[in-house]
């Protein structure tokens, strides 16, 4: 009869007592002791022999020489069975054990520290760090103190770079980009509920691990993929999102800024690229691709000097990218900014998504984009600038009319467009715009297309119209829809 059985079955303290002594001096591996003591606690627990079990963890806290061991059994007992004087011995175990206790006890602390105060967690780390185990740290993050958590952060994200770079070359794996994440959730909780200032750099270094593993998730249908690993990521990736996110939202611009300035400083891709969209290595593009996502979340805390020098030239390297992905978050970002106030780069957009349309961008995202566009100038000090975008758009609307060309479907999806600024420009231009919707729908000679308009603004404008516009809004829709009924 094999030792564990012994211990999960024998009625004898004194068999048992002498069994746990030989098995915690004989065994090397300290992660086989605990899952014995685990499936023996499993066992004695369902068998209602609860003395027996007392006799094992006795024995554990009567060992002198070989504590991990006896550490290491008793953790898996109180961990199976939550015994009382199990958690009791491993407290007293855990103040005795100098250091880490080797390699192999690694694991034994990340399956305790949910459950005991371990004193001597630096330890463990510094251990974890020698070996290089990032799934180690990543368990052990949780329950370090704020003050050490930069040393854990420091590590995991050296380890997203070597992932990253070993990567280019072709040797790495999507397992080894996994734990990576995984152990930069476990560091991303501190970030959950802290405010110290100190948590900045964490936030940082949190931010370009995941950043240089990101490659794991936009990888193409036809690779390898890891689990759930894919491009909205997998579930750690997603609580590691949500914390840098809700961090980064908690803090005053000053402060985001320098966190903002801290990313840029540890992947140069993102500053020292060209300024067009090419190809520099996947590892590297999808670094890139998570910090245009990760600042649309955030681009409301930032300064312009922050927006301007930093984030634009990002999003304007690829926003006219033939990759799917960067283009649409390129675009993403330049909504946030535009949402958040600045105005600066309205015009340019402006031009950009009429350049695009209808080649890259179909005319419900050319509405959004555009009126974006109007809706950050109507509220900035530079509302002046929404005539030269509104006569961008007449102009395009024109060019359809004076060659033929699209003159049906496309000539009605940018009166469409034209119709929707009435409840975005700012209001000295409200007539003027009114005006041309007026003229180019009674100059258009095919019946649907002004049928369209009009119900495009009823149906749809309207209801995004401030208050104030409405009853002025709803007079004029009332008028242009009795001049079109009239010329059926």
């Amino acid at each position: 009869m094999n030792a564990g059985r012994v211990l999960a079955t024998s009625t004898s303290r004194n068999v048992v007592s002498e069994v746990t002594r030989d098995i915690v001096m004989r065994t090397s591996d300290m992660y086989e002791l605990f899952e014995l003591g685990r499936s023996v606690g499993l066992e004695r627990q369902r068998s209602g022999s609860m003395e027996m079990l007392e006799a094992v963890v006795r024995a554990c806290s009567d060992e002198q020489e070989h504590l991990a061991g006896a550490l290491a059994l008793a953790g898996g007992v109180f961990v199976a069975t939550q015994n009382k004087h199990a958690r009791r011995v491993c407290d007293a175990l855990v103040r005795r054990q100098n250091g880490a206790g080797g390699p192999s006890m690694l694991r034994v602390w990340c399956e305790l520290a949910p459950y005991i105060r371990l004193p001597n967690i630096h330890e463990v780390v510094a251990e974890a760090e020698r070996m290089c185990d990032v799934s180690v740290l990543g368990n052990l993050a949780p329950f370090v103190s704020e003050q050490s958590v930069e040393r854990v952060a420091s590590a995991v994200h050296a380890a997203s770079v070597d992932v990253l770079l070993r990567m280019e070359m072709g040797t790495s794996s999507y397992e080894d980009a996994h734990r990576v994440v995984c152990a930069a959730a476990g560091v991303a909780q501190h970030l959950v509920d802290g405010t110290d200032r100190g948590l900045d750099r964490v936030w940082a270094l949190v931010s370009d691990a995941l950043a240089s593993t990101h490659w794991a998730s936009v990888c193409t249908s036809s690779d390898q993929i890891h689990g759930d690993v894919g491009r909205a990521g997998s579930e750690d990736y997603r609580r590691a999102c949500t914390a840098l996110v809700s961090y980064a939202q908690r803090q005053n611009s000053e402060r985001a800024d320098a966190m903002v300035n801290a990313v840029f400083a540890l992947q140069p891709c993102l500053r020292y690229l060209p300024r067009s969209s090419v190809r520099v290595g996947r590892g590297r593009e999808g670094a890139v691709l998570f910090y245009m996502d990760l600042l649309e979340h955030i681009a409301g805390q930032l300064t312009t000097r922050t927006v301007n020098a930093l984030v634009m030239p990002l999003a304007v390297r690829y926003v006219q990218s033939v990759e799917r992905d960067w283009f649409e978050s390129a675009h993403a970002l330049i909504l946030s900014v535009l949402d958040a106030g600045h105005a600066k780069v309205a015009v340019w957009y402006a031009r950009v998504v009429l350049a695009l349309y209808p080649q890259r961008i179909n005319m419900d995202l050319l509405d959004i984009s555009f009126t974006a566009a109007i809706r950050a100038l109507a509220h900035s000090s530079l509302s002046e600038q929404a005539q030269s975008c509104i006569d961008l758009l007449i102009a395009r609307i024109d060019e359809c009319a004076a060659s033929g060309v699209e003159r049906g479907v496309r000539r009605r999806e940018l009166l469409c467009v034209l119709a929707s600024q009435v409840a975005s420009v700012p209001l000295d231009l409200l007539s003027f715009v009114m005006t041309s919707v007026d003229e180019h729908v009674d100059c258009e000679p095919l019946w649907a297309t002004r049928r369209d308009v009009v119900g495009h603004v009823q149906d749809t404008v309207l209801e995004s119209a401030e208050l104030e516009r409405r009853p002025v809004l709803a007079s004029w829709v009332w008028r242009m829809r009795a001049r079109v009924d009239a010329r059926l």
